[in-house]
């Protein structure tokens, strides 16, 4: 879980400015080098601070008025009555049940992953039906169905922690932009359900609301809180699969299995085996990078 949220910090800065990525940034050098003892090598924990704080000094924000800040408690009422509590998190548990869900039913991908995890060998390349994945899947990892189900199952929550988490921010950041961009006489109309002209004024603005730097802003703050959340996620996902056998890999095969594997993939045994020590030596190498942190 680690690489997930390494990666998912990685991507966050690759989004940023070319000119600001540069500023400051350390030589490149080999997964495995040893760094000169005099050179400090920041922990996981100091690199995700430091990405936070570039992102979050890319949308700075202006302070408010003394006008807007008396009418930050009243925006507090509407936000809350329009976003009560969970309601982010309803929201992702609809989208997964809608849409991510149905997509996930309609693949066989879980035995795709199986096969290609076992095999060190992309989805692409093998090029396999569905029928021959299956088959070859079982080999390598027989409840990879039930596990994948069970995966499955548990992220609709997870993503609900996700997001939930995100909340407090949002609304802080929604509150503060009511407060700037409508009036005190606006606010009442709102908190009135919108029965009046000013209704159509509050529906016109908060679409472009949307992109406002807070809003992006509330979205970095919680990045560090979201890549907690995502530390807890191993844990749930090996206790959602508690007592299902290990998925095994290449080398564990019987003999028979791997000429099984073989000819449904239609490689050769010798190549099948060549493709297993570039796997190995990846993952170690990504193994003993991330003990260095």
């Amino acid at each position: 879980m680690r690489k997930i949220a390494v990666l998912l910090t990685a991507c966050a800065a690759l989004g940023a400015p070319a000119t600001l990525a540069a500023q400051d940034a350390p030589a490149p050098f080999e997964i495995g080098e040893r760094l000169p003892d005099s050179e400090h090598v920041p922990s996981e924990s100091e690199e995700l601070d430091q990405t936070m704080a570039m992102l979050g000094s890319m949308f700075p924000a202006e302070p408010l008025t003394a006008e807007q800040q008396v009418r930050v408690a009243q925006a507090q009422r509407i936000i809350n009555r329009m976003m009560p509590d969970g309601t982010l998190g309803e929201m992702m548990g609809t989208t997964f049940d809608q849409m991510i869900g149905p997509i996930m039913a309609m693949t066989d991908a879980p035995a795709m992953t199986a096969v290609s995890k076992g095999t060190g060998i992309s989805a692409a390349e093998l090029g396999l039906e569905p029928e021959q994945a299956a088959q070859v899947a079982v080999l390598f990892d027989p409840a990879y169905r039930e596990r994948s189900e069970r995966e499955a199952a548990m992220f609709p929550t997870l993503m609900r922690d996700l997001v939930t988490v995100m909340e407090p921010g949002m609304r802080k950041a929604m509150s503060e932009l009511y407060a700037i961009h409508f009036s005190q006489a606006e606010l009442d109309g709102i908190e009135a359900f919108f029965q009046t002209e000013i209704g159509t004024t509050y529906a016109r603005k908060s679409f472009a609301m949307s992109s406002d730097p807070r809003i992006i802003s509330a979205t970095m703050e919680a990045m560090p809180q979201m890549m907690g959340a995502f530390a807890g996620m191993e844990a749930k996902l090996a206790a959602a699969t508690e007592g299902l056998p290990e998925p095994r890999t290449f080398a564990e095969l019987s003999s028979s299995e791997k000429a099984k594997v073989a000819e449904l993939t239609g490689y050769s045994l010798d190549d099948l085996n060549a493709m297993q020590e570039p796997a190995r030596e990846v993952e170690a190498e990504a193994e003993t990078f991330g003990e260095g942190d």
